[in-house]
């Protein structure tokens, strides 16, 4: 059981595509959620015997937007990857999020209790004007706010996603959106 493994579970969920995304998503599909997340512990529980001698050493939940698809949900299948797997104690667990969907700090908690450990914000940009030409519906206040809720939920493990070259930024605005997210410490 020495053979490092890391875990890859694609949430496909997000309130609305963004201009920019090349990955498999389903946006305005929340009616799927359940059966989706029933479907993904099945798979769990048939691919893990063949992990058996297999360490789990990171476990990334990406999409898509993993937080949109709710903390109950998140939380049966981060327990059934715990319950299936040997993961180790040291194991690095991220949830991928974005600002509008990580401002609760009470449900953060609830994620960080259950095992995540890391949280990675998909904040792109620091200017709203910037995120809405690309189409993000959140706002750096909604960062602001996640950020904080992240600290209040007991996570000291963050990232931020940043893009460098949209559309119309000017080396001025990325160097906004370094200097507001380093401000974050």
């Amino acid at each position: 059981m020495d053979k490092p493994l890391g875990l890859y579970l694609h949430i496909p969920f997000c309130k609305s595509k963004c201009a920019y995304c090349d990955f498999y998503t389903l946006p305005h599909s929340e009616e799927k959620m359940d059966a989706y997340t029933d479907a993904l512990i099945r798979h769990v529980e048939e691919v893990a015997p063949r992990c058996a001698a297999h360490r789990v050493d990171t476990v990334y939940f990406g999409g898509g937007t993993p937080s949109y698809l709710g903390e109950k949900r998140l939380i049966r299948l981060i327990k059934t990857v715990k319950k299936r797997f040997h993961i180790a104690p040291d194991a690095e667990i991220t949830l991928e999020a974005n600002p509008d969907s990580a401002g609760d700090w009470k449900a953060l908690r609830a994620l960080r209790k259950a095992g995540f450990n890391r949280l990675s914000l998909g904040v792109q940009a620091a200017d709203d004007a910037l995120l809405r030409r690309i189409g993000r519906i959140h706002s750096w206040e909604q960062v602001l706010s996640a950020a904080a809720a992240a600290g209040m939920a007991g996570f000291d493990n963050m990232s931020l996603d940043l893009i460098y070259g949209l559309p119309d930024q000017t080396l001025e605005a990325w160097q906004e959106t370094l200097r507001a997210a380093t401000a974050l410490e």
